[in-house]
């Protein structure tokens, strides 16, 4: 953490620097407020902010972190009509609107971020006041993807179920860049309520990685699939350990695809070396997981063991051992 915060300090002397000499550019002062931010130091970060978009009014990257700090400080109002007053600028960016729904819906993963029960009965009369003055917002701000995921992570956290609930939710879930953690609650909580899109393949692509928390192992194994269908080698090995890092059960057909489908791209790294030996542990072997495993003797010299060459025999491939 000292060394972190060190950095940290080595950054603002580096940004101080720029801004006096580039006083009229917004971007020093962001990078300031940025910093200032992840240091815990929030009316700095927030005085940074303000006056990058003093210098420049519609520099996107303030107003974004801007509205983060508000939702992060719990000043949920003025994030969302923050939002509303330039959502045509942020909308109209995909990585912007991306950044601004990652952001904000980071923040659900605090477990502390809408306690009511600890925090004293004006300050839980306060959130809840706020709440329902935030929801009495949505006919009128119904495009704001502020306003819907703060009342989305509100939702989840205190329970509310009903019709309205429901419909933010399954509006929500299909956005990129939403926190997985978030994605995942809101798409079980459909579930739950007999809405089957545990099964939707484009909300499964959205996933980035396994949810840490309460994430079954059907559906981690179909974000592995989900991975699989767009193409990132690499990141579909960071979900297979991850699957592996939780404990997820995968599915011996779902293991022998990831292998196949590691094996069609040439990609061999310890993920696919683990996927052969759970299957060959469990009773499955075929030709697809001995060449596999044949290729990791021949490519990385992977030596392998007494039973994995008894188990190459006994199914036709001592030939190859």
């Amino acid at each position: 953490m000292k060394n972190k915060t060190e950095k940290i300090d080595i950054r603002i002397v580096k940004y101080e620097q720029y801004v006096k000499e580039n006083p009229n550019k917004a971007y020093g002062f962001y990078c300031l407020g940025r910093l200032y931010f992840s240091l815990g130091k929030y009316n700095t970060a927030e005085n940074y902010f303000k006056k990058a978009l003093s210098v420049d009014e519609n520099y996107t990257r303030a107003i974004i972190a801007l509205i983060e700090l508000y939702v992060y400080r719990k000043k949920f109002i003025k994030a969302v009509y923050l939002f509303s007053k330039h959502r045509q600028d942020i909308n109209k960016n995909y990585i912007f609107r991306v950044k601004l729904v990652r952001g904000v819906s980071s923040f659900y993963s605090k477990s502390d971020f809408f306690r009511t029960g600890s925090i004293g009965f004006l300050k839980s009369m306060f959130l809840k006041h706020t709440m329902r003055y935030a929801r009495d917002l949505v006919p009128k701000e119904s495009s704001n993807i502020v306003l819907k995921i703060i009342l989305c992570m509100y939702y989840l956290k205190t329970g509310e179920n009903n019709i309205f609930v429901t419909q933010m939710y399954k509006t929500c879930v299909y956005w990129d860049g939403l926190d997985d953690q978030l994605r995942w609650d809101i798409l079980n909580n459909l579930s739950n309520s007999g809405n089957k899109l545990v099964y939707d393949m484009n909300i499964a692509k959205k996933f980035t990685s396994i949810p840490p928390s309460n994430c079954s192992d059907e559906y981690a194994g179909i974000i592995l699939l989900a991975s699989m269908l767009k193409g990132d080698v690499k990141k579909t090995s960071e979900i297979y350990n991850l699957a592996n890092k939780y404990n997820k059960k995968l599915e011996p057909e779902i293991m022998w695809r990831y292998i196949y489908w590691c094996k069609e791209n040439s990609f061999y790294d310890n993920s696919v070396y683990d996927c052969c030996k759970k299957l060959i542990k469990s009773g499955w072997i075929d030709k697809v997981v001995a060449q596999t495993l044949l290729i990791f003797r021949d490519k990385n010299n992977v030596k392998l063991s007494k039973r994995d060459k008894q188990i190459l025999e006994l199914y036709g491939y001592a030939e190859s051992v």
